[in-house]
């Protein structure tokens, strides 16, 4: 509530007001845009960036002239598959991918689903360099 004077145009003061609180709303909605950049959040879109975990040298590589990615068995953490039973598994159905740790590497999220593919995104952004670091992680 705000008081007027007789001699102030009431009109003036209110839209003094709005400015004010506009101004304030700007304020705020300015921070909590900087906040959600400083912590990987897509103002624009409203909802976060996926960032792979992959490094950026294991995704810059690319499959082979004409080669398809193989169909994997996906695997979802929920069954009574041990994550060593699904990389050899993985390997197995990988062929040719086998002999380029990187193509393997960057292939490997197309194996997984459900609960194991969101724990994959959640992993930190680029920080994984290695097919065992991955490994290590996944067990």
């Amino acid at each position: 509530m705000v008081l007027v004077d007789r001699n102030r145009d009431a009109d003036e003061v209110v839209r003094k007001v709005q400015q004010q609180n506009i101004g304030a709303h700007n304020n705020i909605a300015n921070l909590a845009k900087n906040i959600m950049a400083q912590n990987g959040l897509n103002i624009g879109l409203h909802r976060p960036n996926f960032i792979s975990p992959l490094s950026d040298l294991v995704l810059q590589f690319e499959l082979p002239r004409g080669y398809k990615i193989p169909k994997f068995t996906k695997f979802a953490g929920d069954t009574s598959e041990s994550t060593v039973e699904h990389i050899a598994r993985y390997l197995t159905e990988a062929q040719d991918l086998a002999n380029d740790e990187n193509l393997r590497l960057k292939c490997y999220p197309n194996s997984l689903t459900k609960n194991a593919f969101t724990w994959f995104t959640t992993l930190t952004p680029r920080s994984i360099q290695h097919r065992t670091q991955l490994e290590r992680l996944f067990h």
